[in-house]
């Protein structure tokens, strides 16, 4: 009886340590269950848009899951095949061995994540600005909603095969491959017809059915998903209802998927007998692809797992999911799989059913594996409409509802704001340069791609920074005293900076200061070699006057960039460190009208005991 007891609490202690409470595993199961239900339409329509085969999409979504959920940094999130780097690989699928370079560009893919996640290239994510994250959800949640309208498509007409519609096909066909792109307004400009009358009616009806429920029941209750119950509505719908009181019928997911095989290495696969050896001119070949594959993929991973971090008040490890999400992909392409990345839609799924542990996520996958062996003939019966309801769900979720609100402020003039609000609402407003990144993100997501608007938006709003803080640096004066001036300087001196900085000593004041002036850079920081020079040219204003200018008070990372900089500055800095810091002294070389004195090194040996304890944190969750 001990024995046995014994045995008990062990396996439940390793079952604790996986990141499952026991209490919460029912919770996990059914968030897992549904994801996987999501999964499907999702991973199909990716590799339809693609131009893969259906079972190359579902078996990319269930390894990229399966992977990153052990090996990942974001417990709960969940990754898969995704419409962000279905369009970037269209041109490549048309191409001869289109499919083999896809694999083979998947692979290096992965291979780039992991070397920069050995690089820590992750944590760079806490560089991107807020403004820019509304921009990519609100961008991203357009994109979504917009994507779902190519399931009112009429699945019989897939490919071209549609009487009239053949031609228009065949037309896109001829297109040049590399001009083929994947955008949010692809169900519009696509040629294949959209379902009509009854059968359109009753899509209609089913999604706004499976809508309501995904968005109403978590009001009600949160025991039972709500994302599962909307579908189990649209299944009874549609079986009990459409089909045999009205027979009539509407899409269902065996109309897009019909047939599902098991994944193998495609060297093996008689699909790709001919597939072209991995050779120096393939990689070179590939690699364009692949990086942009990459970035593509961990930038929206990273975002989306600040997203996820910010929803359940945890924190991840970008580091890890950049080395869990590369491993994921290599296999992926070995696999004969598409690659993949993390999907804010089922990840918001997840999170708001109530999942918060690894295991819904490598349950999602394990089951998605299980539809693809056993199960599948199952699914291929739900209603592609009661889907699109669930992700119609997730698009209002994720599009941030509030910045609406705050770029409508910040556009009205001040006088329109008090005129026509209250006092507390005119105040809540943002920048305008704020609320004009935000819009520019959004839209050019819509137009190009998630990394594109990122980094236009990470340009505007770096250039808005330096532009406002370019005057930013100040410099007060302190009551002469014993023939001595000194300075207070506040603020960063930077490339932006430089101008306003020397403005402040105009020839006049540089001719009316004591032989002795003196620069105190207790709050100041010297950023860069622009910074370097504008310092040397203020030597240089003063030694032509016979005086001295000295730094004092620099921070160490001052006195790194000064050090460095110094043989390159024309001999306008001499520099006399404290021995510990372990930098090169040069008062031999340089003249002395610049000088830097001593200052005692600090110690961050408590900064960095609570920066790695942080670090050990977030590597156990």
């Amino acid at each position: 009886m001990s024995e046995s007891s014994d045995d008990m609490a062990n396996w439940k202690g390793k079952w604790s340590s996986w990141c499952i409470p026991m209490k919460d595993f029912r919770l996990e199961f059914l968030c897992g269950l549904t994801v996987a239900l999501a999964l499907v339409p999702e991973a199909v329509a990716f590799a339809l848009a693609a131009g893969l085969p259906p079972d190359v999409g579902l078996n990319s979504a269930w390894i990229i899951s399966v992977i990153t959920a052990l090996f990942g940094g974001r417990p709960a999130m969940i990754c898969g095949a995704t419409g962000s780097l279905a369009v970037l690989v269209p041109g490549t699928v048309q191409m001869p061995h289109g499919k083999v370079l896809l694999f083979y560009a998947v692979i290096v893919m992965g291979i780039i994540e992991i070397l920069l996640g050995l690089l820590s290239v992750g944590t760079l994510v806490k560089l991107i600005p807020v403004p820019v994250m509304i921009g990519f959800c609100n961008g991203l949640a357009l994109v979504i909603g917009l994507a779902q309208i190519s399931n009112f498509k009429d699945p019989a007409c897939f490919g071209g095969k549609c009487g009239e519609h053949a031609a228009d096909a065949s037309a896109a066909s001829a297109t040049s491959a590399a001009a083929r792109r994947l955008d949010a307004f692809h169900a519009f400009t696509d040629p294949t017809p959209f379902i009509h009358g009854e059968e359109a009616i009753f899509a209609a009806i089913i999604t706004v059915l499976s809508f309501c429920v995904s968005l109403w029941l978590p009001k009600l209750s949160t025991r039972v998903p709500s994302a599962l119950v909307a579908i189990i509505v649209g299944i009874i719908f549609e079986w009990a209802i459409v089909r045999p009181a009205f027979g009539s019928q509407t899409p269902i997911v065996q109309d897009i998927a019909p047939n599902c095989e098991l994944p193998r290495l495609f060297w093996f696969n008689d699909l790709y007998a001919d597939a072209p050896p991995f050779t120096w001119k393939l990689f070179v070949q590939v690699l364009p692809l692949s990086v942009t594959m990459a970035a593509v993929g961990l930038l929206e991973s990273l975002m989306t797992l600040n997203l996820v971090d910010e929803i359940t008040k945890t924190k991840g490890n970008p580091t890890r999911e950049c080395l869990g999400q590369g491993l994921a992909n290599v296999l992926c392409g070995v696999l004969g799989g598409m690659g993949g990345c993390a999907m804010i839609g089922q990840s918001m799924i997840n999170i708001g059913s109530g999942a918060r542990t690894r295991a819904s996520s490598f349950i999602a996958g394990l089951f998605l594996l299980i539809i693809v062996l056993v199960a599948y003939d199952g699914i291929k019966k739900i209603p592609v409409s009661a889907l699109v309801g669930v992700m119609f769900n997730v698009c209002f979720h994720t599009f941030e509802w509030s910045s609406l609100k705050l770029m409508i402020l910040a556009a009205c003039p001040l006088r329109v704001r008090r005129k026509f609000l209250s006092s507390k609402t005119a105040a809540q407003q943002i920048r305008r340069m704020d609320a004009l990144v935000i819009l520019v993100v959004t839209l050019v997501t819509l137009f190009t791609d998630l990394a594109t608007a990122v980094a236009v938006g990470m340009v505007v709003s770096l250039f808005t920074f330096a532009l406002e803080t370019s005057n930013a640096v100040q410099v007060v004066p302190r009551e002469p005293t014993d023939g001595v001036q000194v300075y207070d300087v506040h603020g960063t001196l930077f490339f932006g900076s430089t101008t306003h900085f020397l403005d402040l000593f105009p020839e006049q004041v540089v001719a009316k200061d004591p032989d002795d002036v003196r620069l105190v850079f207790e709050t100041g920081h010297v950023a860069d070699y622009s910074a370097v020079q504008a310092l040397n040219k203020l030597g240089e204003r003063y030694g032509a006057q016979g005086k001295r200018l000295t730094l004092q008070e620099l921070m160490p990372k001052t006195h790194r960039v000064l050090s460095r900089c110094a043989r390159l500055g024309g001999g306008e800095i001499t520099l006399s460190l404290d021995e510990q810091m372990n930098l090169p002294n040069m008062d031999s070389e340089l003249p002395n009208h610049l000088h830097i004195e001593r200052v005692p090194s600090v110690d961050f040996s408590y900064v960095r005991e609570r920066s790695r304890e942080t670090h050990d944190d977030s590597d156990s969750a």
